[in-house]
């Protein structure tokens, strides 16, 4: 197998990742065959293994990584859980179990995610009806005042209420994420005891 063909090959294996972990993996590699140079590519494709056993491998550290690492942002951790789901996948475990296993956690995780979603919506939308019901409230100001002043202060609750729910939801989903991940690092930390005792 040349350099191209393995590097070809390990792109198929990692196409999965987000962009940037991709772009980050195939520099690396490409980094490592260049130190080696030419003359010493066949050694360098033996220590580094077969594509299959590299894409799985720099998955797996990956996602200890993002395990390791605070949550920054949400489109970061939701990067993160990917790279975990696909480390989980990755793993080399009794298959019915570990099938039967993933989907029950994705099932209760996409609940979650689901519900915090929608709560996080409610919030936001709390938000964008405040300004509307102080709008609608200064268009009847002329025809009847306690209509107005009922719109205004309904305005100001519902965009302050809607604001403070929808940063405490944030900041409850960026913790959600962080478990997740951890949950993620500890499957695979189980894993490379169990693979190194094998």
């Amino acid at each position: 197998m040349t350099k191209k063909e393995y590097m070809e090959q390990l792109k198929v294996k990692l196409k999965r990742l987000p962009k940037e972990d991709f772009e980050r993996a195939v520099e690396y590699y490409e980094e490592y065959f260049a130190e080696a140079g030419e003359e010493n590519e066949q050694k360098a494709i033996e220590d580094l293994g077969s594509p299959q056993e590299a894409a799985e491998q720099i998955i797996c550290d990956m996602a200890l990584a993002y395990s390791k690492e605070p949550v920054q942002n949400v489109k970061k951790g939701m990067n993160a859980i990917w790279v975990g789901i696909l480390a989980v996948f990755a793993a080399p475990i009794a298959l019915p179990l570990l099938a039967s296993g993933i989907v029950l956690a994705i099932a209760m995780y996409a609940s979650a995610f689901a519900v915090l979603a929608a709560f996080l919506l409610t919030a936001v939308s709390c938000v964008i009806m405040g300004p509307i019901a102080v709008i609608s409230g200064l268009t009847v100001i002329t025809k009847s005042v306690p209509v107005f002043f009922t719109c205004i202060g309904m305005g100001f609750i519902l965009t302050g209420v809607g604001a403070a729910a929808a940063y405490g939801l944030y900041l409850l989903f960026k913790k959600f994420i962080a478990w997740t991940l951890r949950g993620f690092g500890e499957i695979i930390r189980k894993r490379g005891k169990k693979h190194e005792k094998q």
